[in-house]
């Protein structure tokens, strides 16, 4: 789709599935990726360099990134909605989780962005789907999505800064704190198995 509006795709991922590098192939490919980056390791080989070296010079220029995935078992479909429609409570979405400040939402359900002019997201929307987006002054962002094939409410958090350890730390407990005060699985009867 892009494509044919004229945009240059360089990289789309999806971070179960694989990558998909350029227009070699239009697909999330992991034989693709792997001979884009065998061909990367050898380009840097010839700069005497190590792809380990590499990463640790980005690590030190842009930051360490870290993500967590997981996800609650939801027993009937109907409560994602419920939990999803609290969170949004006539667009008066939450302004912090625990102790940590929101500096912005994408509603993909209703179609809100708080960070555009129009408050209208720039990506597509749809209601038969539920996918909140929330954006914290710490720079974490962390995303909420109804699973469209399992009985699962999908989490996906991720920050970054200069150190590992911190930044996971930080990052677990955004988590753990984001499931406990959101998603509520103790009050919703949903089964979560922690973070790591």
């Amino acid at each position: 789709d892009l494509q044919q509006e004229g945009y240059k795709v360089l990289l789309a991922f999806e971070e179960s599935i694989g990558f998909c590098c350029g227009d070699l192939v239009n697909d999330k490919d992991g034989v693709c990726a792997a001979a884009v980056f065998a061909e990367m390791a050898n380009q840097l080989y010839a700069q005497n360099l190590t792809v380990s070296s590499h990463m640790t010079t980005l690590y030190n220029t842009y930051g360490h990134f870290i993500s967590r995935q997981g996800y609650v078992v939801v027993p009937d479909p109907s409560l994602t909605v419920t939990i999803f429609d609290r969170l949004r409570a006539d667009a008066a979405y939450p302004k912090t989780c625990g102790r940590f400040a929101i500096k912005a939402v994408r509603d993909l359900t209703t179609g809100y962005d708080s960070t555009t002019p129009d408050n209208k997201t720039t990506l597509p929307a749809s209601q038969a789907s539920q996918h909140l987006t929330f954006s914290f002054e710490n720079g974490c962002v962390a995303n909420l999505r109804g699973s469209g094939t399992e009985p699962k409410l999908k989490y996906y958090v991720e920050l970054s800064g200069p150190e590992p350890a911190e930044v996971t730390a930080t990052l677990v407990e955004m988590v753990t704190t984001i499931v406990e005060t959101f998603l509520e699985p103790s009050r919703n009867g949903l089964k979560w198995s922690g973070v790591e």
